[in-house]
């Protein structure tokens, strides 16, 4: 189709090395490899957010920026339609979870754990993996980090769902958990994690010192699968972990105790029925938070809800302004109105915060001040560049 030639064409000329950007467009050209770079250790106030750039979920590569200058610090390859990155709370690597195949767009199938190092961002490593990690449309929760980086959860889908356990500090893939009619994966401690299930409960699975499966535990109808589902996005704040419903309910998982302990919080949004309503926008990021000013960030649309035969529905649509809501008490503190409509959001957890917002269709991410709202300026991506994660880099 004609949507489909226009997608594989701004692939494309997002890989090349052009000459001209296209005025109207905008976005800046990368004429070639980047440098090899040396990092400085991010110092208190200053701010850097590494953009995924999913290029048309072809090869796909991840961007580090300086938020304030908008330069490209660097930037690694992700491999075909990569995801996002798992940056550790300490360490001196970063890892992503990568497939190739061995003639571009086909062929053998590789896929890999690569370990690039934080401050040059060269590859230091991998581990090879079996063929089987989920892809598609990109998710804050395809992966996870256990609570103290030992383990990395990877999601695999063949169609046969389940979680793959790769020992960080031994460097070696473990084995795979199997998780039947469960998608995602969000560490729970140390050594948990859990999966939302397609009936509305949640999995949970507790794993020992080796990474092998030490017991499990499944919550029944937490949520409603049918009538108005989570998202597959969902931001961590300490212990507990916040998803957003289809229709703009918020829920939380607290995952601090022996058991996990889930509570409907507050609506962010419409009300099934409503013919015109602000729902959490679709694709890839529709929450943020800061966790010291215990604030939550929803990206929402004005969405006309369709009523069908099984009951309302509606296309997924980007967002066009941001709600604040206190975690506390529920109560909305701030509507910002974006210039734009914006695919994904993301806050930086410092004493200024910056909120980040971005759309695939747009060569640029808008910085924002996390507090008042105000755009304080755009930082350009590549030319044809698909931006989907946002990921803020803290100072260790």
């Amino acid at each position: 189709s004609s949507l489909i030639n226009a997608i594989l064409l701004t692939s494309l000329l997002s890989q090349a090395a052009l000459a001209e950007p296209d005025p109207k467009q905008g976005g800046v050209v990368f004429d070639g490899p980047l440098e090899n770079v040396v990092l400085s250790e991010q110092q208190p106030g200053e701010h850097r957010v590494w953009v995924n750039d999913w290029q048309g979920g072809l090869y796909a590569r991840a961007v580090l920026f300086d938020s304030a200058s908008g330069e490209v610090l660097g930037s690694v390859e992700t491999g075909w339609e990569g995801v996002k990155l798992d940056i550790p709370r300490n360490g001196d690597v970063v890892y992503n979870s990568a497939l190739y195949m061995s003639r571009g767009y086909h062929g053998e199938r590789t896929d890999v754990l690569e370990f690039f190092n934080r401050l040059t961002l060269q590859l230091e490593g991998e581990i090879v993996l079996p063929p089987k990690a989920g892809r598609g449309l990109p998710n804050t929760n395809h992966s996870d980090l256990s609570d103290d980086d030992r383990f990395l959860f990877l999601t695999f889908f063949t169609p046969s769902a389940s979680v793959g356990i790769v020992d960080l500090e031994s460097r070696q893939y473990v084995g795979e958990i199997e998780t039947a009619g469960c998608a995602y994966v969000m560490a729970a401690g140390e050594r948990r994690f859990f999966s939302l299930c397609g009936d509305g409960s949640i999995l949970s699975v507790d794993i020992d010192d080796t990474g092998r499966e030490l017991s499990r535990k499944r919550y029944s109808a937490l949520f409603d699968a049918v009538v108005d589902p989570l998202h597959g996005t969902a931001v961590r704040a300490g212990n507990y972990w916040y998803f957003v419903t289809h229709l703009g309910v918020v829920h939380s998982i607290d995952v601090s105790g022996k058991e996990l302990k889930h509570k409907i919080l507050w609506e962010a949004g419409a009300k099934s029925g409503d013919q015109t309503a602000w729902v959490p926008a679709e694709m890839f990021q529709n929450l943020a938070h800061h966790e010291s000013m215990q604030r939550l960030y929803v990206l929402l649309g004005d969405q006309s809800l369709v009523p069908k035969g099984g009951g309302t529905d509606y296309h997924r649509q980007s967002g066009t302004e941001v709600w604040v809501f206190d975690i506390n008490t529920g109560q909305r503190v701030e509507r910002f109105k974006l210039p734009e409509p914006m695919f994904s959001i993301a806050v930086s957890q410092d004493d200024s915060p910056l909120l980040y917002a971005s759309s695939m269709w747009l060569p640029k991410v808008y910085v924002f001040d996390a507090v008042s709202g105000k755009e304080l300026r755009q930082i350009e991506t590549a030319y044809g560049s698909m931006n989907t994660i946002i990921q803020p880099v803290e100072p260790r």
